[in-house]
């Protein structure tokens, strides 16, 4: 879990080592392990997140064939680094867990959700470097198996009690069969197992861009609210089984934050 820590909460911290080459290895350690952890980011990004020393680092990466830049966006607009295979193979010699890198052919990279990963990216820096979080873990870092119908968050916040808290990054509404599994899902995996193992999550929180998307979300987990339960994926198929209530403590679990473009909070949970 360690592997998903950023160490430094400050970026001059970045900058202690009077070794020239320590303090190389040590910004190539915090990228490349950032960048395999996620898949892929962007030079900003990497700026971020080793500090002033960022603004070089990248371009010398993509140089000594550690990294690729890629366009991966309508007209290219927004360029996302990912490891080469040089990349990779250095990462996984410095680490106990390694995952499957499938970004190796960056033009895999589905388009469509590019905006939400590098967004969890940017409120993960701002979240240790507050003190939110102290560890993070992404998806494919999260090696605990979800039960059936419980929400797998985009990424993991694991605060200094231990306290592990499921972060939705949500840019675009989802709407009847989907929203609904979309509250369903977040309470399951607030809640307690059937066989009384604990809940895998103690917290969530829904990050998003839009206020009228906020609003509509924590309305949704209010007290008493309604809550249809379907039966079926497909639309052909999908039928609503029943209808519930969304449980008294929920709302008190669960928060619903405005953000910037670059993952700063702008404000708390809407009033509804």
């Amino acid at each position: 879990m360690t592997e998903g820590s950023i160490v430094s909460t400050h970026p001059q911290d970045f900058m202690q080592e009077s070794d020239p080459t320590k303090q190389g290895d040590r910004n190539k350690r915090f990228a490349l392990s950032w960048i395999y952890n996620w898949g892929y980011s962007t030079a900003p990004i990497i700026q971020l997140l080793l500090g002033h020393q960022g603004m070089t680092w990248t371009a010398s990466a993509i140089n000594g064939g550690w990294l690729r830049k890629t366009g991966a966006t309508s007209r290219e607009r927004i360029k996302v680094v990912t490891l080469t295979t040089k990349g990779v193979v250095w990462v996984e010699q410095r680490r106990r867990e390694i995952y499957r890198y499938s970004e190796l052919d960056p033009h895999r990279i589905a388009p469509s959700t590019i905006w939400h990963n590098l967004l969890a990216q940017r409120a993960t820096i701002h979240a240790i470097r507050s003190g939110k979080a102290h560890l993070y873990l992404t998806e494919r870092q999260d090696a605990t198996k979800s039960r059936r119908g419980e929400k797998k968050p985009d990424a993991i916040w694991i605060t200094k009690s231990h306290e592990r808290i499921g972060v939705e990054i949500e840019l675009n509404g989802k709407w009847d069969q989907r929203f609904d599994e979309f509250v369903s899902s977040t309470i399951t995996a607030l809640s307690p197992a059937e066989n009384g193992a604990p809940a895998r999550f103690q917290k969530f929180i829904v990050l998003t861009t839009s206020p009228g998307l906020a609003s509509r979300y924590a309305a949704a987990f209010e007290p008493g609210t309604p809550l249809r339960i379907w039966r079926g994926s497909s639309k052909a198929e999908a039928v609503v089984e029943r209808t519930v209530k969304v449980p008294d403590w929920v709302r008190e679990r669960i928060e619903f934050n405005l953000v910037d473009d670059n993952g700063n909070t702008l404000s708390p949970s809407p009033d509804t």
